[in-house]
């Protein structure tokens, strides 16, 4: 900007964007929207300068919570540089409204992931306290860029789709059937290279893959719509990540076409990447999702991928035999993880008011009703445990316990691990890395975003080559976990995702266990989250039931 520009733009009612009524429904810009740097330099301390020619001399202005406190020449190469310090230093009622501090660079770093997820000529520099977070260069393709800010294993796993119709165009990267994450934060869509939260496009993918990935399960999504600007009304929302479209359907159609055809032209690869990593990814309910595509597999494939997938069932079948032959009905259900099972003195334990009889030893008075709830006989009635809770609030409470002590209990990997995370996650990563350490995770900083998992949580049994931990971080990045504090936020995610689910068989042994551990814990009553986890039905209130009282 030139020195009269650098002088008005942090005014009241600024702005570059409009020139004539009509550029109200053409935007063609980006950036703030007219009245931010105002609003911006009224409440921080502000310090702006900028020049629009080569050779050294631009122009400065510095503001105070809207006092101008000095305007002048300054040496400056051509561009602009703007400086904010000291956020809400003169109105701390609004510095109370900041989220965490995590959240707030959270939300930063998102923003600037947009800006490089979409813009691959450019080099973005990112700190933190003076620590590098995001180093990158101008990119070779929109591929380099995107697996340089996702991660190289990620994009392993996208394929590239396009589509167009009319003055409408569309292009990105979507992740196969067997790649999927457990919530939305790393699904992108650009209009005008605008980054949106557009509910046609989000809608199209849902719809493109309905019956083809499980339920609650989201695909890694990039996608970029070029569209008439008179088309797009970008005014409807104060940041302008929301936009209205004038064709929504015809958008609609285009996108979900896009990935249809994209899943159809690479349908093979798909199931070849299917029967590779033929265990897949959990759902919530323990299903493998790569289950179906096998299957479709060894009913369409050539004759010799059928007979080495027989093979492979055959040889997995024979060692899962002969292991549990060795087992045995030794109990290797382990609620507490690391921890011991714990006494049978239940009388002297906290948490016991629920049961005022002793829960008989017999077997048959425990069974287990659709998968996920265990009901005891006790003396004077029934108890009903929800497993997935009562485990949940067993693990949190452990897990709490181990953090206060700061003793960690690992379980070390023979052949450590190497995981290559989005950004975001390693945002996380870096600064929550020494609660996870109190946990039981030897995690290590690996060179770029890529982080060494050497052990994690003696005990644990759902570790799944790393997809618990990344669904931790997905929890954190999404912000609705249980907690007061951030360690607390860790545990519960960690004891939710750890737990043992809904819809999982258990012996009686394992529910024994269970019962045992629940009520050792000094609150058994409810999970992290609120959820109820016993309920007590009586003799009495059975009686009343058939009219017998």
């Amino acid at each position: 900007m030139n020195a009269e520009d650098v002088q008005v733009a942090p005014r009241n009612f600024s702005t570059s964007k409009i020139r004539s009524a009509g550029d109200l429904f053409n935007v063609r810009s980006f950036g703030f929207r007219g009245e931010a740097l105002a609003s911006i330099s009224a409440v921080s301390k502000f310090d702006l300068v900028s020049s629009d020619k080569s050779g050294g001399e631009g122009w400065r202005v510095t503001i105070e919570g809207k006092s101008t406190l000095h305007t002048g020449p300054a040496p400056h190469e051509k561009g602009t540089t703007v400086r904010v310090e000291d956020l809400f230093f003169n109105t701390p009622a609004r510095r109370k409204f900041l989220k965490s501090e995590l959240t707030e660079r959270r939300r930063i770093l998102e923003t600037i992931i947009g800006f490089a997820l979409i813009s691959s000529e450019l080099e973005i520099h990112y700190s933190e306290n003076d620590k590098p977070v995001l180093d990158l260069v101008p990119a070779a393709n929109w591929r380099h860029r995107l697996a340089a800010v996702l991660g190289a294993s990620t994009m392993k796993h996208m394929v590239e789709i396009g589509e167009e119709a009319g003055p409408y165009r569309v292009r990105g990267f979507i992740s196969l059937p067997t790649h999927t994450r457990g919530n939305r934060n790393q699904q992108y869509f650009f209009i005008n290279g605008r980054l949106v939260r557009e509910r046609t496009m989000l809608q199209a993918v849902q719809d493109a893959f309905r019956g083809i990935i499980p339920f609650k399960r989201f695909p890694v999504v990039v996608l970029s719509m070029e569209a008439p600007f008179e088309d797009v009304d970008v005014n409807v929302h104060p940041t302008k990540l929301e936009v209205r479209l004038n064709s929504s359907r015809r958008v609609f159609e285009l996108v979900r076409l896009a990935i249809k055809q994209g899943l159809t032209a690479n349908a093979e690869s798909t199931l070849e990447v299917s029967y590779a990593g033929s265990q897949g990814q959990a759902s919530e309910h323990g299903e493998g999702q790569a289950g179906t595509l096998v299957d479709l597999g060894l009913h369409q494939g050539g004759g010799a991928v059928q007979e080495d997938t027989e093979r492979f069932k055959t040889r997995i079948r024979g060692a899962m035999e002969s292991y549990m032959e060795g087992v045995g009905s030794r109990r290797d259900f382990e609620p507490q993880l690391s921890l011991h099972e714990g006494s049978d003195e239940r009388g002297a334990q906290p948490g016991h008011q629920v049961l005022d009889e002793k829960i008989q030893s017999d077997e048959a008075l425990f069974w287990q009703f659709n998968n996920s709830y265990i009901f005891i006989q006790v003396r004077g009635g029934i108890v009903v445990i929800d497993q997935h809770a009562a485990h949940e609030r067993v693990i949190f409470d452990t897990s709490r316990k181990q953090m206060e002590s700061e003793i960690p209990v690992s379980q070390q990997i023979l052949f450590p691990i190497t995981l290559e995370l989005s950004l975001a996650e390693l945002e996380v990563f870096r600064s929550s890395k020494d609660l996870f350490r109190k946990l039981g995770f030897h995690l290590e900083p690996f060179g770029g975003t890529s982080i060494l998992v050497r052990g994690y949580p003696q005990g644990l049994k759902n570790w799944d080559e790393g997809s618990l931990l990344r669904g931790i971080f997905d929890d954190l990045l999404k912000g609705n976990v249980a907690g007061n504090t951030h360690a607390e936020k860790i545990i519960a995610s960690f004891a939710c995702r750890s737990a043992v689910k809904a819809g999982q068989r258990l012996t009686v042994d394992e529910m024994k266990m269970l019962a045992d551990q629940l009520f050792a814990v000094e609150n058994p009553y409810s999970c992290p989250h609120g959820r109820p986890t016993i309920y007590r039905l009586s003799l009495e209130d059975i009686e009343r039931w058939f009219l017998r009282k």
